[in-house]
C-alpha cells in the first residue's frame, strides 16, 4: 500500500493506492497538477479563476470549459433533483452569512460585519441554464455560483476513475472519498468517521468494498458573523445558514457525488 497527500481546494488530499509499483506512483503523483488546474477552474477564491470570471458576467451566456460545464451539469441536477434544495447559486447567501474569504483567511478573525446583499430571488429561479451545443451557461442577473464541496466531490471521483485503472485506489478529498472497488486481496478499505467532539477518536470504522462516502458538518467551517455563530450550509428556503439540529451526517451510496448531496439534505432537513 503507498500512499501520497497534498493540500488542494482548501484541504487535505490523500490519495491511497494497493500497489508498490514506482511506474503506478508516478501516475499518482499526477493528481497534484489535476487539482490545481481543476482548482483554477472551480475556485471562488482565486480571483483568476474561470468561476470568478464567470460570477462578473451573469445574466448573459458565457462559454465555459469541459470541466466547468460538467460540473455545473451535475450541480444542475442535483438542483433537481432534490427541488431546489441544494442550488450552486449560493454564493450571495454565503457572502451575506460573512464567508467571504477561504476558511483558513476567515478563521484569522474573531468576529465579521458582512454587507447587506439583495437575496430575493425565489427558489425556482435558481437553476442554471445550460446550453448542450454552445456549451454555455447561464445564471440570473445578480447571482453567483459557488460549487463549493461538489467541486471537491466531483474531483476525488475523477482522480479515482483515472488511478482505478493501475490498482485499487482510494480518494479522500477533505472528506470526499471515492472508492475504487475491494483491495487486491478481496477485502473491503477502512474507514474511520471522525468524532466531531475529539479530532484525536473515531465514532466509527466503516468497512467499505467500494464507492463513495461523504460527511457535510457544522462543526468545522463556522465562524461568527454579525455577533452570532454561521456555517457554510446554506437552507435556499431561507437564504441563510441551515437551522439544523443535526451537527454533523455521514452517507454511504454509490458515488461520492450522490453521499455529498444526502449528506447536505440531512443537514439542512434535520433529524
Amino acid at each position: 500500500m503507498k500512499t501520497f497527500s497534498f493540500q488542494a481546494m482548501g484541504s487535505k488530499i490523500l490519495i491511497a493506492i494497493d500497489t508498490n509499483s514506482t511506474q503506478v506512483m508516478e501516475e499518482v503523483f499526477k493528481a497534484r497538477d489535476w487539482f490545481e488546474e481543476w482548482e483554477e477552474s472551480l475556485s471562488r477564491f482565486r480571483l483568476s479563476s474561470e468561476l470568478s470570471q464567470f460570477n462578473r458576467r451573469s445574466g448573459i451566456p458565457v462559454k465555459v470549459s469541459d470541466t466547468f460545464f460538467e460540473v455545473a451539469t451535475l450541480s444542475q441536477k442535483i438542483n433537481q433533483y432534490t427541488n431546489g434544495m441544494i442550488s450552486p447559486l449560493i454564493l450571495n447567501a454565503l457572502e451575506a452569512a460573512g464567508y467571504t474569504d477561504s476558511f483558513e483567511e476567515l478563521f484569522k478573525h474573531t468576529n465579521i460585519f458582512p454587507k447587506e446583499i439583495n437575496l430575493s430571488y425565489p427558489i425556482e429561479e435558481q437553476a442554471l441554464d445550460l446550453d448542450l451545443l454552445g456549451q454555455t451557461v447561464t445564471i440570473p442577473y445578480g447571482s453567483q455560483l459557488d460549487f463549493g464541496g461538489f467541486a471537491k466531490g466531483w474531483a476525488s471521483h475523477q482522480t479515482m476513475l483515472r488511478l482505478q485503472t493501475f490498482a485499487p485506489v482510494l480518494v479522500d478529498a477533505g472528506g470526499d472519498i471515492s472508492i475504487s472497488g475491494p483491495l487486491s486481496d478481496g477485502s473491503s478499505w477502512p474507514v474511520g468517521i471522525a468524532d466531531p467532539f475529539n479530532a484525536d477518536n473515531d465514532l466509527e470504522l466503516l468497512s467499505i468494498a467500494g464507492g463513495g462516502v461523504a460527511t457535510s458538518g457544522r462543526d468545522y467551517r463556522r465562524w461568527t458573523a454579525n455577533n452570532k455563530m454561521q456555517h457554510h450550509i446554506i437552507d435556499t428556503r431561507t437564504q441563510k445558514p441551515a437551522d439544523t439540529d443535526v451537527l454533523t451526517a455521514t452517507v454511504l451510496a454509490n458515488t461520492v457525488m450522490e453521499a455529498e448531496m444526502n449528506a447536505k439534505m440531512g443537514m439542512i432537513l434535520g433529524s
